[in-house]
């Protein structure tokens, strides 16, 4: 009596399409191109004033460089000297340690004056899912900038990470700060001292 042979290349055949449907992390083959989702604001309103700014305090600054770069969320382009102040630009990437300690108090900044200063954020030479993955861990909302070849960082001196830069009322840059991460009342000191603006 022979047996029955088992249905070797049947159960082959549904092997192969089983594992083939697990290609591309399982996306249906019509599905469009990654796109990374983020908790960061949009650019718009970032060429007008704050609510409720304060006038440029007296004294001299210097233009803010003029570096065209994408907005975060959607890659429309936003020219840096368009930004009106007052103006926190703190210069990120999800790489950087100081960079992660400091968002959270920049965050809360943003929160506690968004009449009166903006918080821009500008994503500097980092993978953009690596930035929208730190944010959406953080809760950092405030817009951001994507700089992918560090850019800005260059014009303002190559000076490591996290960099902020405060930004008076008539768009001028007043302050560098580039000696660690900041904490909540220090930037808060800052921006009163540089752009008149107490919390």
């Amino acid at each position: 009596m022979t047996r029955p042979r088992p249905a070797i290349p049947a159960l082959l055949l549904g092997l192969l399409v089983a594992l083939a449907g697990c290609q591309g992390g399982g996306r249906p083959a019509e599905a469009g191109p990654d796109v990374t989702v983020s908790p960061l604001a949009d650019c718009q309103g970032l060429t007008e004033p704050p609510a409720e700014a304060a006038p440029a305090v007296a004294g001299s600054g210097e233009p803010l460089p003029d570096l065209t770069l994408p907005c975060f969320t959607g890659g429309e382009p936003f020219r840096l000297a368009d930004l009106r102040g007052p103006a926190v630009v703190n210069l990120w990437a999800s790489w950087c340690a100081p960079c992660r300690e400091e968002l959270p108090a920049l965050q809360r900044y943003a929160d506690q004056m968004a009449s009166r200063v903006q918080v821009l954020g500008v994503v500097t030479e980092d993978r953009p899912a690596a930035a929208a993955a730190l944010a959406t861990d953080l809760g950092v909302r405030f817009p951001a900038l994507e700089d992918q070849p560090g850019r800005l960082q260059a014009e303002i001196g190559g000076m490591g990470l996290p960099v902020t830069l405060l930004v008076d009322a008539a768009g001028q840059l007043r302050y560098v700060h580039v000696t660690g991460a900041l904490k909540q009342p220090e930037l808060a000191s800052l921006v009163a001292e540089h752009l008149g603006v107490p919390e």
